[in-house]
């Protein structure tokens, strides 16, 4: 009697004081808030965030200001007399400059557009001081190349994607995240019922122990019928023991990956079976095509792979730079005077490069940039049929799963009734205990069995909404919340 009320007492510890009750749930949103893996994909949604939000500004006018505040320089240098010769003369020169830069990208062509103002003063410090300004009241011009590879034309094509596709892996890491605590729960809540049931087993034994022991008084059945009974007995006190710490270890893994005290005690609520017991292939497939990540990375790989190529092409040695500026200055000693009647100053170069011998290197880029992009789209077809056929059959495995379910549960429910019915013949001595011992562990590999099959159902379903980033629980496309 006093053992039973000690396993009583630990089963109902076990089952009700713990500090924390947890629904499967509770526990995939805490994990897709909480958990390391969680907090690290939104980071890492985060950089790449900023770096469109860099790469969009980049696209905007930048205003600078540049200047010396001053630029003293003592020398000795070599200077031309008047009369032709050379001499050394001691100069001590001042320079104060200062700049504003308004500069602008042009998408469309590659170029630059620059305009810009500024003032220079030159002090010369010899025999007193002459000072003189140079103003610079504007100067407009533009950089351009006539013939070469723009990459603000396939950057405008590959950021958005890029982005797109940080934002789609950032949901799709939270359905990892899921996936963990799916894993996680179950594991957990595998060994709380195995420890339940084998405390409960351990009650029961303990009373067919003590019903053993006065038929074998009264010679109704042999000492080898008590002694698989006493076996049996000190076996589940074994196993007790196990799955106590085999416990403690599950609730520790669960409390670190959901970001709780290691010392804190879970008790888990059986999860329910999901609503959806059929999910349309068709439908996943399309969801998968209008949100999945691996649509997105397809198309920002092969943009890649076609800009390399587009840039072996433009990068033959054979270039034409065109550079024009138009500006007004004017200089004098007096700075109000360096802004009257400026003199205008034009500047215009087209440059060229033309190669005469490269041995193939321009020929040899391009081809291999060929090939590059060939073996790029073979490979974005070839994963683009694995994706689809696991899609389909992860589909086709939690289709099946759920009608499992239901025999399971069945199963589950005949063989409580076989068990309690085996129990009631051998307490009235109509069974041997090894027939009562088949229908018990009948009994709990059916319970434990249906926590497998919920399981694998609950993980297949996060696995088909991480292909296409749709939830079908709500009919809904899976959204970024921050």
């Amino acid at each position: 009697m006093r053992i039973f009320i000690v396993l009583f007492l630990v089963f109902i510890s076990l089952t009700v004081s713990s500090q924390t009750v947890l629904s499967l749930d509770n526990c995939i949103q805490i994990a897709q808030g909480q958990s390391v893996e969680a907090k690290q994909a939104k980071n890492n949604y985060l950089i790449a965030s900023y770096d469109y939000k860099l790469y969009r500004k980049s696209l905007l006018p930048s205003l600078t200001l540049s200047g010396s505040l001053p630029a003293f320089n003592r020398t000795i240098s070599t200077i031309t007399l008047p009369d032709g010769t050379e001499a050394f003369v001691s100069q001590s020169v001042g320079n104060y400059s200062g700049t504003f830069s308004l500069s602008q990208a042009i998408p469309f062509t590659g170029g630059q557009l620059f305009v810009s103002t500024g003032l220079q003063r030159l002090d010369i410090y010899q025999d007193g001081t002459t000072t003189s300004y140079l103003a610079n009241l504007v100067n407009v011009g533009i950089n351009q190349s006539i013939i070469a590879y723009n990459p603000y034309k396939w950057k405008k094509k590959i950021e958005p994607l890029q982005y797109q596709q940080s934002e789609r892996d950032y949901i799709e890491k939270l359905q990892d995240a899921a996936l963990l605590a799916i894993n996680h729960y179950f594991e957990l809540l595998t060994y709380q019922v195995s420890l339940e049931l084998t405390i409960q087993n351990k009650i029961n034994n303990d009373t067919l122990l003590q019903i053993a022991k006065e038929r074998f008084a009264l010679g109704k059945i042999t000492e080898d019928e008590l002694l698989e009974v006493e076996v049996n007995d000190l076996t589940l006190s074994l196993q007790i023991e196990e799955l106590q710490n085999d416990w403690s270890e599950k609730q520790a893994a669960l409390a670190d990956f959901l970001g709780y005290p290691t010392h804190e005690e879970f008790t888990l609520l059986m999860p329910f079976k999901l609503a959806i017991e059929q999910i349309d292939q068709a439908k996943a497939e399309e969801e998968a095509k209008r949100n999945g990540v691996a649509e997105v990375d397809y198309r920002r790989r092969l943009l890649v792979a076609q800009s390399e190529l587009a840039q072996a092409k433009a990068d033959r040695g054979f270039s034409v730079d065109l550079y024009a500026s138009f500006g007004l200055s004017q200089s004098d000693a007096l700075f109000k005077n360096a802004y009257k009647s400026p003199l205008d100053q034009e500047q215009i170069t087209l440059s060229f490069t033309i190669p005469i011998l490269d041995w193939g290197v321009a020929k040899h880029k391009r081809k291999r940039a060929e090939v590059t992009l060939n073996n790029a789209t073979l490979s974005i077809e070839q994963e683009q049929m694995d994706f689809y056929r696991n899609l389909r059959n992860t589909i086709r495995q939690y289709n099946l799963q759920l009608p499992q379910l239901k025999l399971m549960e069945r199963r589950g429910e005949l063989s409580n009734k076989r068990f309690e019915m085996s129990r009631e013949r051998y307490m009235m001595g109509k069974i041997n205990f090894l027939d009562y011992s088949v229908a018990q562990n009948e009994k709990d590999n059916a319970q434990l069995d249906y926590i497998v099959a919920l399981q694998k159902s609950w993980a297949k379903y996060y696995e088909i909404r991480k292909y296409t980033l749709y939830d079908f629980l709500h009919g809904r496309k899976i959204e970024v919340e921050l």
